[in-house]
């Protein structure tokens, strides 16, 4: 019997930052979070039922009407789209009897969602917290009827029972392969003890010199130096800081964030113990995206190995914050209000975090493999890192490599790689194009961009590697991309609310036909106007898939096109619409004077 709300409630405190937990717990209690659970909690915390409402219904994994007792996610990124995904979907709805986006069952729901973060391995699904990989229709058909018989998706997903406190839990699920281990990352033989204990006998300043001299830059969509950020921090007035990790890895095409916390937890937590000593923090918050649940029993676990080796806890502590579906919470502002129990919301900047973050103090953000890197770092010297790469760009680069290439996973490079031996060394024989940075990147020509190079200085990667060949309609991809951002906008402003609409209406005009020049034209001046309006990262960006791929792969547009040296639509009718014009003229002149 699920517990009562009252009974949950007193598991929490009155703060607004419980929120969004406590909505988990209901809605795992419960399947959804209904009308009475909302007054309760808004009562608890403080709210009205209208706030608790907001950030309930902000949320794509929050629901707040009935669900079935099975709720099933299913992968549904371009990636998933070239490997199977129809007739997977298709098996789904066939032995569930339930409808992807219309009625459900008593057992089942079924929703499709962005990227899972295991594109190496798609199709994928969630079913709830458990994640199932490379799906067929016939692996569809066993689970389904495993969950009828009684099974639950922990049973069929684990039938070793291995704990969801260890490593091997996590890998059962979702073990990828790290094709190339550099000299950066997954070391497991590090002694994060004595690390730790070394960096915390050196001053705050000494730590950050050392950090600015690697030439660490954040690996993070922006690429804000490190350093810097750390000592904007630490130069705020306020005395009570905040360190958080961004473990909000929405990007689609992007998963070596899941497999740095998955097989060296302890070098991304070290990072951030370093980082609190920098700039002088005493709470620190992994923002985990709601679609790794399945780590957080083992993150909690490797938390409370660092407490008991009396690196957490004295001084410094570290709590992990769940997410709960959204993509726009990559952006560090919308981070924080959803880890105030809020929407996630971007905030405007200025101020920016490091002076007036989490509840109004200083606050460091950097994501999983920043953190990781700066303790590697700290471990071996910043002459050491800045002596990898390239001028601009020091150290390596994680790349989670998906699509059309024979070995997908995680590869470690030095900056300055270039695109050509990339793909390579990932088999990617009949490589045409390759979306680098996720779909708020850029996709990139093979044929012209082969002997460039990853680098801020030349092509910026934030580790999203999508390879696609001569055989894809690229065209389709950007609408898919396009549909994505129209899904993930916040909406709290108009450019980007409205603006993705009208630019997938455009690539729509174009794949039926019957655009013309002058649509093009529009989608250049209109994503230009995002680009420049849009309040966050998401609308400065969302039309880079368009933007990129008529510079790149302007055939693919023009030979759509209904008639290439035409300004009106296909669709225009000029012959009603001049007809209609002499019916009202012969009218008028019909009428007496």
């Amino acid at each position: 019997m699920a517990p009562d709300v009252a009974t949950i409630l007193d598991g929490y405190s009155r703060d607004r930052t419980d929120l969004i937990d406590i909505l988990w717990d209901v809605q795992h209690s419960y399947g959804h979070i209904h009308e009475d659970a909302m007054r309760a909690i808004a009562d608890h915390l403080g709210l009205s039922p209208g706030d608790v409402m907001e950030t309930a219904s902000f949320y794509h994994f929050f629901h707040t009407e009935p669900t079935g007792r099975y709720r099933i996610y299913l992968s549904d990124n371009v990636i998933a789209k070239m490997s199977g995904f129809r007739q997977v979907r298709d098996a789904l709805e066939q032995r569930t009897a339930a409808r992807f986006g219309g009625p459900g069952t008593a057992d089942f729901s079924l929703f499709e969602t962005a990227c899972i973060g295991l594109s190496d391995q798609e199709p994928t699904m969630l079913i709830d917290d458990v994640a199932f990989t490379r799906l067929t229709p016939k692996s569809v058909t066993d689970i389904i009827s495993r969950l009828r018989q009684g099974q639950s998706p922990e049973q069929i997903a684990n039938p070793s029972a291995l704990p969801r406190t260890t490593v091997a839990y996590v890998e059962a699920l979702t073990g990828t392969t790290v094709h190339t281990a550099g000299p950066v990352f997954f070391h497991p033989e590090t002694d994060h003890r004595a690390l730790l204990e070394r960096c915390l006998e050196l001053t705050p300043e000494q730590v950050i010199a050392t950090v600015t001299d690697s030439r660490l830059h954040g690996r993070g969509g922006a690429g804000f130096p490190t350093a810097s950020k750390w000592t904007s921090c630490r130069d705020a007035a306020d005395h009570e800081k905040y360190v958080i990790c961004n473990a909000d890895e929405g990007e689609p095409g992007t998963f070596k964030d899941r497999v740095l916390l998955t097989r060296t937890p302890k070098q991304v937590f070290g990072g951030m113990i370093i980082a609190a000593h920098a700039i002088g923090a005493a709470h620190g918050i992994v923002y985990l995206r709601a679609e790794y649940a399945y780590l957080r029993a083992y993150l909690e676990q490797q938390l409370s190995e660092l407490r008991d080796d009396g690196l957490l806890g004295d001084g410094f502590d570290i709590r992990i914050a769940m997410g709960a579906g959204s993509y726009v919470c990559g952006d560090e502002t919308a981070l924080i209000e959803s880890c105030e129990g809020k929407r996630g919301t971007p905030r405007l900047k200025p101020p920016f975090p490091a002076e007036r973050g989490f509840l109004g103090k200083p606050t460091c953000v950097n994501n999983v493999e920043t953190f990781a890197a700066a303790a590697r770092i700290m471990e071996l010297g910043s002459d050491w890192y800045a002596a990898m790469g390239t001028a601009g760009s020091s150290g390596t680069r994680l790349l989670s490599v998906a699509g059309d290439c024979t070995a997908p996973g995680i590869y470690e490079f030095e900056w300055g790689v270039t695109l050509r031996e990339v793909l390579e060394v990932v088999g990617a024989r009949d490589a045409r194009a390759v979306q680098l940075s996720g779909p708020s990147g850029e996709m990139v020509s093979v044929a012209a961009d082969a002997d460039r190079r990853l680098a801020h200085e030349d092509l910026s990667c934030n580790g999203s590697f999508m390879v696609f060949n001569s055989q894809r309609d690229l065209l389709s991809i950007v609408r898919d991309f396009m549909q994505f951002f129209v899904d993930e906008s916040c909406g709290i402003c108009v450019p980007c609310r409205v603006g993705n609409v009208v630019l997938r209406q455009k690539v729509d005009l174009v794949l039926d036909g019957m655009a013309s020049q002058s649509d093009l034209h529009d989608m250049v001046q209109w994503g230009g106007v995002l680009a420049r309006t849009s309040r966050c990262g998401l609308g400065t960006s969302s039309p880079n898939p368009i933007l990129t791929t008529l510079e790149k792969f302007p055939d693919e547009y023009h030979r759509r096109l209904h008639d290439p040296t035409s300004s009106l639509r296909a669709s225009f009718d000029i012959r009603g619409a001049l007809g209609g014009y002499a019916t009202a003229m012969r009218q008028l002149e019909q009428e007496p004077r």
